[in-house]
């Protein structure tokens, strides 16, 4: 079997995800945007602390980021299954969040200017970004869809009542 050269390796990640990594990257940049607006209204209008302004941020972006992007990005749209979607996008939201909030506590600790909070905050969900991105292709949303169990056909109300 011969190898494939990093060019062609590429080539073959571009056609089998391109498409998916730059709707991945739209809903990022519309979260990263809606999630630094929060946290500026909460830290700089508010005037919470650097780490419940973060706190507010993520657990309010977090919603729409996983709505975009079961939706938008891997373009699903049938009943959203807890325990294998929900659950863990927001366990890796909340795997952001406590970075984040790590982060946005030692720079309180530095400094109280608005622009070093934010950094802190876009730095850490820099770091997980790509992470993200694998687990939410080849574990979340890229599978098959899954048989739903009465708990998860509450969530699915829940979250699109109207998509039936």
């Amino acid at each position: 079997m011969s190898e494939l050269s990093l060019g062609a390796r590429i080539g073959d990640l571009w056609r089998s995800h391109g498409r998916r990594l730059l709707r991945y990257s739209a809903v990022s940049v519309f979260n990263v945007v809606f999630g630094q607006t929060l946290l500026v209204l909460a830290f700089s209008g508010w005037r919470w602390s650097h780490t419940a302004s973060n706190v507010f941020a993520v657990a309010v972006s977090a919603g729409p980021a996983y709505l975009l992007s079961r939706k938008y990005v891997w373009e699903k749209h049938g009943s959203h299954h807890l325990t294998r979607e929900v659950i863990p996008f927001w366990a890796l939201a909340f795997a952001g969040l406590l970075l984040s909030t790590a982060s946005a506590w030692l720079v309180g600790r530095w400094s109280h200017r608005q622009i070093f909070l934010n950094l802190a905050n876009l730095a850490s969900f820099g770091f997980v970004w790509l992470f993200k991105f694998v687990v939410l292709d080849r574990y979340l949303f890229g599978g098959e869809r899954l048989t739903d169990d009465p708990l998860d056909a509450l969530v699915d109300d829940l979250l699109s009542p109207d998509d039936r």
